[in-house]
């Protein structure tokens, strides 16, 4: 295959994303159920304020919004059966009060005329007439009120009050969710900044967070390399923490300001990391070494990445002396390594063009073991 060739380059370790998490709020500090280096999941509780007082004013808040509720459904649900029968009553007990009034009056009337009554009873019943009607008039248009139902404005005044009471409810519900700080995405703790009992002021820092799923590896680059690097190019990683391990990522970007002392550019490569038992194989802070395409193009010898075997005194592959189609003896070729290029590493050595090597298993294998294989496709 024609390409580059690959050029070594020392790199640092950095998480994907890092992030400093502080209190929105002063309070006490409750509950610090975290440790440095435990993993935490996104929206999980990693430290809480005390909230005594606000789980006080929230359930006042919560019963005041129900009473308004309540009074808003009645004005909304309008008079009741029993409410418009009890005005009616009323209605009917005035008009025959009423009735007796004016026959009481014309009695009276027609015994002044003979001389059997007298001026103050007939005051009285007069007065007494334009009272019940009075207050005829007035449950008739209590009756009316009734029955036409609220107006609309009282309606719109107790919606107002419910809304401005959920509101205040909200508003507490936000205080509340500010007292649990919550980890802003999935990652690893890496650092406290408190402990549990301390007070916590507004902005002031909880736990520091760093996302190690994915890495980035930052390698300076001097500038008369930097023409042949593209977006999205593979790169060979090596770290000494995991030598017995193949890294290939990818370039993620080029960051165009360099170093004014080196003249050389931050290149920032994209790897996902590994997680064996909850832990991260690649750590912040580790030293990496990138191999780079940036050499003269020329032909190269690459195997599968998956060819490779590490951890020993030197980089190998197993290759396949078949004896048959699908049977052979497998012997170790040591090689030295180049650059990635797409899912392939260039190696250089005594390994022929179109050798059989083993991928899957290489591992387990011993020189000189007899091994059963599948013929691989063109």
């Amino acid at each position: 295959m024609k390409t580059a060739s690959g050029q070594p380059f020392v790199g640092t370790v950095l998480p994907a994303r890092t992030s400093d998490v502080g209190s929105a709020v002063d309070g006490r500090l409750t509950e610090l159920p975290i440790v440095d280096g435990q993993h935490v999941a996104e929206n999980e509780p990693i430290a809480q304020l005390l909230r005594g007082l606000l789980e006080i004013e929230r359930a006042g808040a919560t019963a005041e919004l129900d009473r308004r509720r309540q009074v808003l459904g009645e004005l909304q649900a309008g008079s009741r059966p029993e409410e418009i029968e009890q005005a009616r009553a009323a209605v009917a007990g005035f008009e025959a009060r009423l009735s007796y009034a004016k026959d009481r009056l014309a009695r009276l009337g027609r015994l002044a005329e003979r001389g059997t009554s007298t001026a103050d009873e007939l005051n009285d019943a007069q007065t007494e007439l334009r009272a019940v009607e009075a207050q005829l008039r007035g449950s008739r248009a209590a009756l009316e009120l009734v029955e036409t139902g609220p107006r609309k404005e009282q309606i719109a005044q107790a919606a107002a009050a419910a809304a401005v009471q959920e509101a205040e409810v909200q508003r507490i519900d936000d205080q509340l969710a500010k007292h649990t700080i919550r980890a802003p995405f999935s990652g690893w703790v890496v650092e406290r900044f408190t402990e549990k009992g301390q007070w916590v002021a507004r902005g002031g820092l909880i736990a520091r967070i760093a996302e190690l799923d994915t890495l980035e590896i930052e390698a300076q680059v001097p500038e008369s390399s930097l023409a042949a690097l593209r977006e999205g190019a593979h790169v060979r990683l090596e770290f000494d923490a995991a030598a017995d391990q193949a890294w290939i990522g990818t370039v993620a970007r080029v960051v165009p300001q360099a170093d004014l002392l080196s003249r050389s550019f931050p290149v920032r490569i994209r790897l996902e990391n590994r997680i064996v038992d909850g832990v991260p194989t690649i750590k912040g802070g580790m030293l990496a070494r990138a191999w780079l395409p940036v050499g003269a193009a020329g032909e190269v010898t690459v195997v599968p990445k998956d060819a490779l075997v590490l951890g020993g005194a030197k980089p190998l592959v197993f290759c396949i002396d078949p004896s048959s189609p699908t049977t052979g003896v497998v012997r170790p070729v040591e090689v030295a390594l180049g650059a990635a290029v797409e899912g392939y590493v260039a190696v250089r050595g005594t390994l022929e063009p179109g050798a059989l090597v083993v991928v899957r298993g290489n591992e387990r294998l011993r020189p000189g073991m007899q091994v059963t294989f599948t013929p691989p496709t063109e």
